[in-house]
């Protein structure tokens, strides 16, 4: 596992969730991008990825437990840094953008995925 250490600017903590599927798509592209995920909460997450994002670029991400898929979930790169042969990026939620499909049910789905990790934590 990675050991990024970085400045903590959130309100809502982010829980660790390594077991956390993550696929990228960028918008106007076909191809996904396969992450590893190093935190989340319903708000947004952080993940390593093969590939830099650039900064404001909206996304498309799918997020995948064993019993739980949550996507597609629009999403905005919010910091992309070079971490060893890879990129760390933080990524934003934006659940309330007119881009994203079925708001509420994604809310929802983000949420239970976030009180999973919480239960984990416990």
């Amino acid at each position: 596992m990675h050991n990024v250490v970085h400045q903590e600017r959130r309100r809502l903590q982010r829980l660790p969730s390594e077991s956390l599927l993550v696929s990228v798509r960028k918008k106007g592209y076909l191809t996904r991008i396969q992450g590893q995920c190093l935190n989340f909460n319903r708000y947004g997450l952080a993940l390593i990825l093969p590939v830099s994002l650039p900064k404001d670029r909206v996304i498309t991400l799918s997020l995948r437990l064993p019993e739980l898929q949550v996507g597609p979930v629009i999403g905005v790169v919010h910091s992309c840094i070079k971490f060893e042969e890879a990129y760390r990026c933080g990524i934003q939620f934006r659940t309330g953008s007119p881009l994203q499909p079925d708001q509420a049910d994604v809310e929802r789905e983000l949420a239970m995925l976030e009180s999973q990790f919480t239960a984990v934590q416990g």
